[in-house]
C-alpha cells in the first residue's frame, strides 16, 4: 500500500479537488490518499467556510481515505511555513508520494526554481534586498521574485499553486525526504475563492463548482465568515499595545500601530482590512497578522516543526492504513481531542494553541467552546 499525501484546505471541497483525487486513484494502484488539511483558520488569514470535521467529512465522501489536520498556527501562515509544516507531517507519517497542483505542470521547472532559491548566493541577495527595502513600500514577495530574476535572468512562475508547489519542493529538499513529488496541471475552471463567494451568499451558481454528491451536504450547512468574529477581533486590536503586538509573527512596529489605529476607526472587518492593507503590508499578511496577534503566535513557533496531527476523518481503508502509519509515525497522531492530556507537555501546549483557534471559530459560529474536546473523527465506509 502506497501512501500519497495531499496538503489541502478544502475550503470548501469543489470539483477541482475531486479531479485531483480521481487523478491519483486512476493512475496509481494500491494507494491510500492522505489529506493533510488546514484546521479552522486557513492560509489566507480567515476563518474556514466550514468547521474542520465537516470539511474532512466532505473529503472522505469524495474519495480521500484519511484526513489529518494541519494545525494552527501553520494553517494560517505564509506559503513557506504552511508548505514546510505540511511536508514535515507527510514525511513524518511515512508518505511515499506528495501530490500538488500547479499552473505550469512542469515538475522540472518547479524543482529548478526550488533548488536555486535554497542556494547561498540567492539567500544572500534576498537578504540584501530585504535589508535595503525596510524603509520602502515593496513587499517581501516582490523582493523574493526580484532577487531571482536579477541572479538568473528568469522569472519565477506566477500563480498561487506554482508558489506553493515551489515551497513544497523546497521543504522536501531541505528534509532530504524520500517522498516522490507529483504535480498535476491545474486546467479546470474551479476555484475555492469562487465557490466560497457563491456559497456564502447562498447563490445557486455554487452548485456548478461542487460535486453533485455534495449538493445536499453544503445546502444543509451554514457557511462561516471572519465577519462573524468581527466584534472580538476589532475590540482586541483597538485596545492593544503596539509594543506587545510587534512581538508577534508577521508584525513589525509599523504594522502594529497601523492595526490598532485602523481597528479604532473601522465598523467592520471589510472596512478594517481595506484601511490596513498597503503595497508593503499586503492583504494576506495583514489577515494572518491579525490572528497571530489574537492568539499570541510568535515567529519561533512557526519555525519549529509541528509536534502532532489530529485525525479528522477516515474511510474503512484509511482506518486500516492508519494503524500501520501509527507504528512508525515521528509525530503524535491524536485520534480524539480529549486524548491530548496523555501526551507530553510540549505537545499539550501546541494542541492547546490550536484549541484557542477553534474557540475563536466556535465563538463566530455560536457553538459551545466546551464541545471542542468532545469531538470525534468522522468514520465512513
Amino acid at each position: 500500500m502506497k501512501i500519497c499525501a495531499i496538503i489541502t484546505e478544502y475550503n470548501p471541497f469543489h470539483k477541482g479537488h475531486f479531479e485531483q483525487i480521481e487523478f491519483l486513484k486512476n493512475n496509481y494502484s494500491d494507494i491510500c490518499v492522505v489529506s493533510i488539511m488546514s484546521g479552522n483558520i486557513v492560509q489566507r488569514g480567515e476563518l474556514a467556510v466550514l468547521e474542520k470535521y465537516k470539511r474532512a467529512e466532505a473529503a472522505v465522501k469524495m474519495g480521500a481515505d484519511i484526513v489529518l489536520e494541519l494545525p494552527y498556527p501553520y494553517s494560517c501562515s505564509s506559503a513557506g511555513y504552511f508548505a514546510g509544516a505540511g511536508v514535515f507531517l507527510a514525511d513524518s507519517i511515512g508518505a511515499d508520494m506528495l501530490c500538488f497542483g500547479s499552473e505550469c505542470g512542469d515538475l522540472g521547472l518547479l524543482y529548478k526554481v526550488a533548488k536555486r532559491t535554497l542556494d547561498d548566493e540567492y539567500i544572500f541577495r534576498l537578504q540584501e534586498l530585504v535589508q535595503g527595502g525596510k524603509n520602502t513600500s515593496e513587499s517581501y514577495i516582490s523582493l523574493y521574485r526580484r532577487a531571482y530574476s536579477e541572479l538568473y535572468g528568469e522569472e519565477i512562475p506566477e500563480g498561487a499553486n506554482n508558489t506553493l508547489a515551489i515551497e513544497y519542493l523546497r521543504a522536501l529538499i531541505a528534509l532530504d525526504s524520500r517522498i516522490v513529488p507529483i504535480t498535476n496541471k491545474r486546467t479546470s475552471p474551479y476555484s475555492a475563492s469562487a465557490t466560497r463567494y457563491f456559497y456564502r451568499r447562498g447563490e445557486k451558481e455554487m452548485f456548478s463548482y461542487l460535486p453533485e454528491a455534495l449538493f445536499e451536504f453544503y445546502s444543509s450547512n451554514k457557511p462561516c465568515t471572519s465577519q462573524d468574529a468581527a466584534k472580538v477581533i476589532l475590540w482586541h486590536l483597538a485596545n492593544a499595545d503596539s509594543m506587545e503586538l510587534s512581538q508577534f509573527a508577521d508584525v513589525d512596529q509599523g504594522l502594529a500601530s497601523r492595526l490598532i489605529s485602523c481597528a479604532q476607526e473601522s465598523a467592520d472587518l471589510a472596512e478594517f482590512f481595506s484601511k490596513a492593507a498597503t503595497k508593503k503590508y499586503t492583504d494576506s499578511r495583514v489577515r494572518r497578522a491579525v490572528f497571530n496577534c489574537l492568539l499570541g503566535v510568535k515567529k519561533d513557533m512557526l519555525e519549529a516543526p509541528p509536534l502532532y496531527t489530529l485525525l479528522l476523518a477516515a474511510s474503512s481503508l484509511g482506518c486500516r492504513t492508519l494503524k500501520e502509519i501509527k507504528k512508525n509515525s515521528r509525530v503524535e497522531i491524536i485520534t480524539k481531542p480529549a486524548g491530548y492530556k496523555e501526551l507530553n507537555k510540549d505537545v499539550q501546549n501546541a494542541f492547546l494553541l490550536s484549541c484557542k483557534a477553534d474557540a475563536l471559530f466556535f465563538t463566530a459560529t455560536g457553538e459551545k467552546i466546551g464541545d471542542i474536546l468532545r469531538r470525534s473523527p468522522v468514520i465512513l465506509p
